[in-house]
């Protein structure tokens, strides 16, 4: 199945079988966890969410600094 993960306005489409994680998502974009938060419909999704449907994802920086 298809995913679409945007980052930063650029659109990855990704495809993987049911069941993986947003964090193998991540992995297979090359993009750190620690680095984004994923988003579905506007909502925070966890790393450990398992994706069962075609869905399009997006990522927010997270930024942090002294």
């Amino acid at each position: 199945m298809r995913i679409s993960l945007n980052v930063e306005g650029k659109v990855h489409e990704v495809d993987v079988e049911p069941g993986t994680t947003v964090q193998q998502i991540l992995d297979t974009v090359g993009i750190l966890p620690s680095t984004v938060l994923v988003t579905y419909d506007g909502r925070i999704v966890p790393n450990s969410t398992k994706i069962n449907e075609p869905v399009e994802l997006e990522t927010i920086i997270v930024s942090s600094g002294g």
